[in-house]
């Protein structure tokens, strides 16, 4: 194989040799290489899409969005489904609304930003890549060059939050996936990796519950399988999370929890309904008792789908019950804690991502934050954010657009396609 590279080399250069000699004798003009470029075909069922896309990614910032999956760039291994065509649409315009045009707007270089460190590729798929352990995956970067957004079929713009909602299965991961591509331009400090360097389980981080974790200083137990990941978990959870729900995180890190083994042979009688019987009852798990929730604890299921109980670290007496205070109040073991509070260590991370990203980006980060959120979410005049009647923050995308309250948000942004699709359909009428 050597051998072959060499000869390979040498008759490479000698080609190389007699092109500068011929162009050195012959008038080729500017180039010889004629433009290739050619206009989308406006009878393709795809011209809105594909049009958008050149206008708004593959233009300004040589960035491709594939939505024709591609076997060659996706997981061999795993049982894959494509998106739909109506799903990408509405993820390449929610793509340019939330993602590009609030980098766009807030980086100190601006376009130039995106430019140059913008994947170049994002590869859209319709459903979720399932792992052994249990885990699904639904983000991937690869070498600062690729993006892969799993579950697309499952968009609704109706919904921001939740374990399906825009955040979860596609800003969150976007921030999350753009950050690993930043940090290898500018590399995290290495003192952010001392500090839970200890802590990090690469193995069973999906067996772990969120309030055990974040007890031990990481916003959400996939940042705790590895420093690179703790450190852009912070980054895209601060900047997706709204106050209420960043603010209970911290919350319950500044308490000691324990993960139990749970058997229901092993709890008594004292606080009927405290837990869904009818996750239980799914599992094929019946119970013969009501269960326990003397210490404001939550079930979750592992991989091997057997239970745990993450519950707070409480005083108990010798047969295990709970002791309270003269209110009822479960009373905290402080003594058997780990005498570090979980908040005050998400806070310094999330400090060293904020200095970080101003120092080598010129991105202020509760500016991207609040740029992000606002808009997914109504804002008042003085920028604080709208509830409704039950308390919840108002999304925006499904609101009247203040330009032109007769079109909801998403109507406004789809307006671009909706002129593309009429070209396609007068071109089909023409063919």
């Amino acid at each position: 194989m050597k051998k072959l590279n060499i000869l390979l080399l040498a008759f490479v250069a000698f080609l190389g040799i007699t092109t500068v000699m011929s162009c050195s004798e012959d008038d080729l003009g500017d180039t010889i290489f004629p433009n290739v470029d050619k206009p989308l075909d406006r009878t393709m069922g795809t011209f809105p899409l594909d049009t958008f896309i050149k206008k708004h990614m593959l233009e300004p910032y040589n960035m491709k969005f594939i939505y024709r999956m591609e076997d060659i760039g996706a997981d061999m291994q795993k049982n894959l489904v494509p998106a739909s065509y109506d799903k990408s649409v509405q993820l390449a315009v929610l793509t340019k609304y939330l993602w590009l045009d609030v980098y766009k707007k807030l980086a100190g270089e601006k376009e130039v930003f995106l430019k140059k460190n913008a994947p170049r590729i994002i590869h859209v798929i319709g459903s979720a890549a399932y792992n052994d352990d249990g885990s699904r995956t639904v983000g991937v970067a690869e070498g600062g060059v690729k993006i892969t957004l799993m579950e697309t079929n499952k968009l609704n713009v109706n919904e921001i939050e939740g374990t399906y909602g825009l955040n979860n299965l596609f800003f969150h991961t976007m921030h999350h996936e753009f950050a690993h591509i930043l940090d290898q331009t500018f590399q995290r400090p290495t003192a952010f990796d001392q500090i839970s360097a200890a802590l990090y389980d690469a193995a069973g981080w999906a067996d772990k519950h969120d309030s055990v974790q974040c007890s031990l200083g990481f916003v959400t137990p996939y940042g705790s399988s590895a420093n690179r990941e703790d450190w852009v978990e912070v980054l895209s959870c601060y900047v997706t999370w709204d106050q209420e729900r960043w603010d209970q995180i911290l919350s319950t890190a500044k308490s000691d929890w324990e993960d139990v083994e749970f058997t229901l042979d092993s709890f008594e009688v004292r606080y009927p309904g405290a837990y869904d019987e009818q996750s239980l009852l799914s599992a094929g798990i019946l119970p013969k008792s009501k269960y326990d929730r003397d210490s404001v604890g939550y079930l979750h299921q592992l991989s091997s789908l057997e239970y745990k109980l993450a519950r707070k670290i409480i005083k108990r007496d010798a047969d295990g019950y709970a002791q309270t205070d003269s209110l009822g109040n479960c009373i905290m073991d402080t003594e058997h804690w780990d005498n570090v509070d979980g908040s005050e260590v998400i806070l310094t991370k999330l400090d060293m991502v904020r200095q970080w990203l101003k120092t080598n980006w010129d991105i202020d980060l509760d500016e991207l934050r609040k740029e992000v959120q606002s808009r997914q979410y109504m804002t008042d005049a003085s920028g604080n954010f709208v509830r409704d009647a039950a308390g919840n923050y108002v999304n925006r995308l499904t609101q009247p657009y203040e330009n032109n309250p007769s079109k909801t948000l998403i109507e406004y942004l789809n307006e671009e396609i909706e002129g593309y699709k009429k070209l396609y359909e007068e071109a089909l009428k023409n063919k």
